[in-house]
């Protein structure tokens, strides 16, 4: 690939948003609160304390998140920018949350009594050495790219060709490296001996680690100096990364308190950048809602003017014209009224927002019949005002079209005066469509009020969980119980994320399905399975003994009549009973999963498909869910070029009738 010519970068991006004096002494005072710590704790670093097992789990599980989010922010980033230095520390984050779901599934005694993949007691330690040495090693990159091809620019295709080669070489990176730590694991040299640290570990392998990642701590603050937020956050970042290590150095044995510092240190690696970045994306967010205050009193004030320019007609006539323009192409319906109420002038919008013009001559009460404010009839209000006996008002109104459809405006009204004599010349009403805002508002309201419930709720009890775990010695059996309970409301809330990235994946195109010969039998024999005396329901298959063939994406279609079978069985608290069929019928396959439970109001048929979307009555009240699973499987059934439809009856249950094209599979 030949490197592009070099271009100057003005995207307003996340790793050149400037950092302040305040911001850079705060990452100097977390850098030293983090090495304060650490230093305390290396007199006692070799002190060992209780096996805490659930310990690594709970850091770690959060570790890959932040790191994955990270890592997910700067591909976007590079998206925007197309800068390779910016890859390199996508590629960075993306191996370090690899290796860390790769050490946290070899480590002993969390998953098995010798870790997954059949590993060893040296292959955690093995998988330990490069992880922390791959992230300086990234950091070293990183400055070097950013120095030699800082205002390199790659094109679309040479970025997404890049983007698509660093994931492939890191997955297949930390791919050999779990390889090597496992199935070479009787052939790798002792890194570990009966809980210690031998000197290959500390000497050959450890302490240069702990070298590079000095350098690279040093190289960068030098290079960058913290200049912009990121850069003063990764100096910490990559500092916490340093004595991860060296506390591991210090600190003996597994369990110890220099051990338990030590991985405390990779959590505070792995969550400080993202902190830092979710600070910049709330800094440039008050930066658009200045600017949006701006343009809102620039806005203000050039209606200001604009009345004032009215009010000296007879002075600047010649400019009748250009004014008269500005007002048709106004996106707002503007209407000058005289003193009775009789149009002088009104823009073509009137025509475009309530399906009929204005025309001069018109009285605007009579055109205004059927438009309906808060405080009553607009015509009413409009009415009072011309008589003055209402003031300058700003009223929201709706108006329902020709087409049944409701809209939403806004109307202002003011009074036209003589500059000189302060005599009223006449009346200026203008419309602003505000439809938009209103269905926002109430997408966003419920949305806030959905997501608040539904993240809120798992979150606390793992808190709560994890906060009993840490601060109490509880029994074995009770210790089960709350991990337990933890893995489950952490799953609960990897779903709800995961449906949010399944959305956003569908919307922009990015989803990829994976289509070939599925058994629809056979993929619903084993979902039934699964569900088998889920919340006392018994799940019943009526199908033939013969396959039944459908071309789709396993996973997808599994994701479909799983969300089917949980609603079914969710809105179904009386009941005990769920059955699905599967018949074929002219080529088609039809797939039904009945419930005898609460039915759907007909009133509520129409959106049931719509995201956020959830029935609103009192039966369903207790009920959890975001409205997000029904549209899911909307989407994906559409990409299989099939079609859901629904058999209800309120109080009596439902059926979700999903027909798929029936396909034949070729034989070889």
């Amino acid at each position: 690939m030949s490197v592009p010519q070099p271009t100057a970068i003005n995207v307003h991006h996340l790793l050149n948003m400037q950092t302040h004096r305040s911001q850079r002494r705060l990452a100097f005072m977390i850098g030293a609160i983090v090495c304060f710590i650490s230093l305390l704790s290396i007199p006692f670093a070799r002190v060992q304390l209780p096996e805490m097992q659930a310990y690594q789990p709970i850091i770690f599980s959060t570790v890959i998140c932040f790191e994955l989010l990270t890592a997910y922010v700067l591909l976007s980033q590079f998206r925007v920018t197309r800068s390779p230095a910016v890859l390199v520390l996508f590629a960075g984050y993306l191996f370090s949350a690899g290796m860390t779901s790769m050490y946290l599934m070899t480590f002993p005694r969390i998953f098995t009594d010798t870790g997954l993949f059949h590993a060893g007691t040296q292959t955690a330690p093995w998988l330990y050495l490069p992880w922390h040495l791959g992230f300086a090693l990234a950091i070293l990159l990183y400055t070097y790219i950013d120095k030699k091809y800082k205002h390199v620019q790659l094109t679309k295709r040479q970025a997404k060709l890049l983007e698509r080669s660093t994931l492939l070489f890191v997955a297949a990176l930390i791919a050999g490296l779990t390889f090597a730590a496992t199935s070479l694991h009787d052939s790798l040299p002792v890194l570990l001996h009966q809980g210690k640290l031998t000197p290959l570990f500390l000497y050959g392998l450890g302490w240069p680690i702990v070298g590079i990642s000095l350098a690279a701590l040093i190289w960068f603050f030098i290079r960058t100096r913290g200049s912009t937020v990121t850069h003063s956050w990764l100096c910490v970042a990559l500092l916490a990364s340093l004595l991860d290590v060296t506390i591991v150095l210090c600190g003996g044995g597994r369990f110890s308190i220099g051990w338990y510092v030590a991985k405390w240190n990779s959590f505070v690696c792995a969550n400080i950048v993202l902190g830092g970045m979710i600070y910049e994306f709330t800094k440039m967010y008050v930066g658009m809602t200045v600017l949006y205050r701006q343009v809102t009193e620039s806005e203000s004030r050039y209606k200001e003017l604009w009345t004032e320019s009215q009010l000296a007609e007879r002075k600047i006539a010649e400019q009748n014209d250009i004014i008269g323009q500005m007002l048709q192409t106004s996106q707002e319906a503007i209407v000058m009224c005289d003193q009775s109420g009789s149009v002088v002038f009104a823009n073509q919008r009137f025509g475009k927002f309530f399906g009929r013009p204005l025309t001069e001559g018109d009285r605007i009460i009579e055109y205004c019949m059927g438009m309906k404010g808060a405080a009553g009839p607009l015509s009413a209000l409009i009415e009072l005002y011309l008589t003055q006996n209402k003031p300058t008002f700003r009223e929201r109104i709706t108006y329902v079209t020709s087409s049944r459809e409701t809209r939403h405006y806004e109307c202002y009204a003011s009074p036209i005066t003589d500059e000189t004599s302060g005599e009223l010349r006449g009346h200026l009403l203008s419309f602003r469509d505000r439809t938009d805002e209103e269905r926002i508002d109430e997408m966003k309201n419920e949305f806030v009020s959905i997501i608040s419930h539904e993240i809120r709720t798992p979150l606390t009890s793992i808190l709560g969980f994890v906060e009993i775990l840490s601060a109490r010695d509880v029994g074995e059996d009770r210790r089960t119980r709350y991990i337990a309970t933890i893995y489950k409301e952490a799953t609960r809330l990897s779903n709800l994320i995961n449906d949010f990235l399944d959305l956003q994946r569908m919307a922009s195109g990015r989803q990829e399905f994976h289509f070939k010969s599925l058994d629809a039998v056979l993929l619903l024999r084993e979902i039934v399975e699964q569900w088998q005396g889920k919340d006392n329901h018994e799940t019943l298959l009526h199908a033939e003994a013969a396959p039944i063939w459908v071309k789709g994406d396993e996973d997808k279609l599994k994701q479909v009549f799983h969300n089917l079978l949980s609603n079914a069985i969710k809105y179904s608290p009386g009941a005990t009973r769920v059955d699905i069929y599967v018949e074929t019928d002219n080529g088609t396959v039809l797939i039904k999963v009945q419930d005898y439970g609460l039915g759907i109001p007909p009133e509520a048929l129409d959106k049931l498909f719509t995201r956020f979307y959830r029935v609103d009555n009192s039966d369903r009240r207790q009920i959890g869910g975001t409205g997000l699973g029904l549209s899911i499987v909307k989407e994906i059934i559409e990409t299989h070029h099939g079609t859901i439809i629904i058999d209800t009856s309120l109080g009596k249950g439902s059926i979700f009738i999903v027909q798929l094209v029936e396909h034949a599979p070729v034989e070889i």
